[in-house]
């Protein structure tokens, strides 16, 4: 299907695989090899018929091919795409673009696993040694997950990327394209909202100009408190961060927490 390999060249990669780039006899391709043992809520084969609805809605490239057994997933290179970084995403255009995509993969009807923050956090701690390895500032903050996460249960869901850093967002000629869904979601679509305020360092301006492209002039009262949803998120990230280890030790750097007390 792909032609005869002609090179491979590793990309940037996330925490649950290696992604390269490979030429071959009919164009350049993205394959992914997923880790085993990775805490992926999707893999290849869900991802597979994931983009291929999400390629068609023009807002995520287009699947090749993927092997289960292999752990591998190829997707089509978009040729003359680049990640943004979370200073280009923060400019007032990029923010208006990246609202637009986010109502359009909002908007996709797909059945994917539900959004379980107190799950995600006790698999994280777990992963990090367990409830008893946490310092006691953690334990408080595994607690304060685990209350906040309530607020999730009942609310209205849509289809979430739950992993929206600026790496993620690809800008070409076609406009914003959304990569690795790897922690794709159904949730309240203000998680994608925090996500990319939180995993970004939006000011509060940002945030809210950000809030006024998605809804409109008239931001509506948010059935969760968004300060709330944000909170989640960042904790989420910091119990990831933690359970990591010393794998990819600048990604991990940049989602712990240090000292929150006053916040």
């Amino acid at each position: 299907m792909l032609g005869d390999v002609l090179s491979i060249t590793l990309l940037p990669s996330g925490s649950t695989g290696s992604s390269y780039l490979v030429a071959t006899g009919s164009g350049r391709f993205v394959a992914k090899q997923f880790d085993h043992g990775s805490d992926a809520l999707l893999g290849p084969a869900e991802q597979f018929a994931l983009l291929g609805v999400l390629a068609d809605v023009g807002i995520a490239p287009r699947p090749i091919a993927f092997d289960e057994g292999a752990r591998v997933l190829v997707t089509e290179f978009l040729e003359g795409a680049a990640p943004l970084s979370s200073e280009s995403l923060r400019r007032p255009g990029c923010i208006e673009a990246a609202a637009r995509c986010l109502l359009r993969l909002h908007a996709v009807d797909v059945d994917v696993p539900r959004f379980a923050p107190a799950v995600y956090a006790e698999r994280y701690v777990a992963n990090a040694g367990g409830p008893q390895s946490l310092s006691k500032r953690d334990r408080e903050r595994h607690e304060e997950l685990r209350d906040l996460a309530l607020a999730f249960d009942g609310h209205p869901a849509t289809l979430c990327h739950n992993d929206l850093l600026a790496e993620n967002l690809l800008v070409g000629d076609d406009g914003l394209k959304l990569i690795d869904f790897d922690y794709a979601v159904t949730a309240p679509p203000v998680v994608d909202l925090a996500s990319l305020v939180v995993m970004n360092d939006f000011s509060e301006g940002e945030t809210s100009a950000l809030l006024d492209a998605y809804f409109g002039c008239q931001v509506p009262s948010l059935p969760l408190e968004f300060a709330k949803v944000k909170r989640v998120v960042r904790l989420l990230a910091h119990f990831w961060a933690l359970a990591s280890g010393d794998a990819g030790a600048a990604i991990v750097a940049r989602y712990r927490i240090e000292d929150d007390r006053s916040k």
